[in-house]
């Protein structure tokens, strides 16, 4: 019994984009049919599969990117992370004081870059695939901070 909703819920995730199509393009044709009541009927088919490949290829192209931009769960972390770097509040800031709000950055950190853990996306769709993240702190040659970012995930 577990093999079977295994087996359904990897076919499910792997093609619920195509199958989302094909029904949205069911629906279309559905409403268009009365339409096209005593038309050739080669005309009809063409119709009906331009509308169907039309909407698989549409859901395909971004069912994927919604379906993974859903099911990705920042922790609290990289929550906060995200706060502080989309705000900017750090700009400016001496590196005492960046001491003082993030604690000690990590070891690989330089003069003019601090590193901080970043925290988490868990992307619960594709069996809980994890990407770690970096916060990277910028300062300039009087030891201000001059820019921040979070970085693309560097593994885990």
């Amino acid at each position: 019994m577990l093999d079977i909703l295994l087996f359904i819920w990897i076919f499910g995730t792997l093609f619920m984009p195509y199958i989302i199509g094909i029904i949205i393009s069911v629906i279309i044709i559905f409403l268009i049919r009365k339409k096209l009541v005593g038309k050739n009927k080669k005309i009809k088919i063409l119709i009906y599969a331009i509308i169907i490949i039309f909407c698989v290829l549409v859901f395909r192209n971004i069912g994927y990117s919604a379906m993974l931009y859903l099911s990705e769960k920042p922790d609290e972390i990289y929550t906060e992370m995200k706060e502080i770097n989309d705000s900017g509040k750090l700009v400016g800031l001496s590196k005492e004081e960046v001491i003082k709000l993030l604690g000690k950055p990590m070891k690989s950190s330089t003069d003019n870059l601090y590193i901080y853990d970043a925290g988490t996306l868990t992307n619960y769709l594709f069996f809980g695939e994890r990407e770690f993240y970096d916060f990277f702190v910028w300062f300039d040659e009087n030891d201000r901070v001059k820019s921040t970012s979070i970085d693309f995930p560097r593994g885990g």
